[in-house]
């Protein structure tokens, strides 16, 4: 089969903590015939944006309420003999929590995503690739006969997007950990990216594409202590 390009973004948070997509994406996914938003889109035209690339297929992030835009938890794509499943990648709040926690108790970087990874392989059940996001950082990794791939988030620092202050109480203990736990993944961990997929006669193959991080970049509130 002749190779096939296909976008994929995730965490874009547009309307929640940027005022639109940086035009870095449109750039980067210049070709592609489809698009794969892996959830917390926030605003439903961001979808209508993207379609200007190409046709967009999206699911459902935590962090969308889109009003009546019904999207899927999951979706599973065929490409001939190869097939794509798409999802958010949140597990149950206590396994978020716990994650979350563990690094913050450690003070470092833990190896965790490799039981992510499996968790997602087997909610997907038999496909060549998963494509989610919710975790605001790249990953790449082969789980069995499945490529599991996160391209980073265009809006990687979440919440911390225009210095937004910290809640209060239970809420505000919560701001702390996430955002610690955040810091600690490092500069080049947390720079706005985008993916492509490659389709082949091969397989699929994966890459991260980095966005503009300069300050003035439009579409995007730069938060204090952010990566230059």
């Amino acid at each position: 089969m002749p190779a096939r390009r296909i976008g994929v973004v995730a965490d874009s948070h547009v309307g929640e903590y940027l005022d639109a997509l940086p035009p870095g994406v449109f750039d980067a996914l210049e070709g592609c015939e489809l698009v794969l938003h892996a959830g917390d889109i926030s605003v439903p035209w961001v979808l209508d944006e993207l379609a200007r690339i190409a046709p967009v297929v999206a699911v459902r992030g935590d962090h969308d309420r889109l009003g009546d835009l019904a999207l899927p938890e999951t979706v599973v794509l065929s490409f001939g003999t190869l097939r794509i499943g798409l999802v958010h990648g949140k597990r149950a709040l206590a396994i978020d929590t716990a994650v979350i926690t563990a690094h913050v108790v450690a003070g470092r970087r833990l190896g965790w995503r490799a039981g992510l990874h499996r968790a997602l392989v087997r909610r997907m059940g038999p496909v060549d690739c998963i494509v989610y996001g919710h975790w605001h950082e790249p990953a790449l990794e082969r789980v069995g006969r499945t490529l599991v791939f996160s391209p980073g988030a265009v809006c990687p620092w979440g919440s911390l997007e225009g210095g937004r202050p910290m809640g209060r109480g239970l809420q505000g203990l919560a701001d702390w950990g996430v955002r610690r736990y955040r810091r600690q993944l490092g500069a080049e961990a947390m720079r706005p990216s985008v993916g492509v997929l490659v389709l082949s006669a091969s397989g699929i193959d994966a890459r991260v594409v980095p966005l503009d991080v300069s300050a003035d970049a439009p579409g995007r509130s730069r938060p204090a202590g952010a990566p230059p």
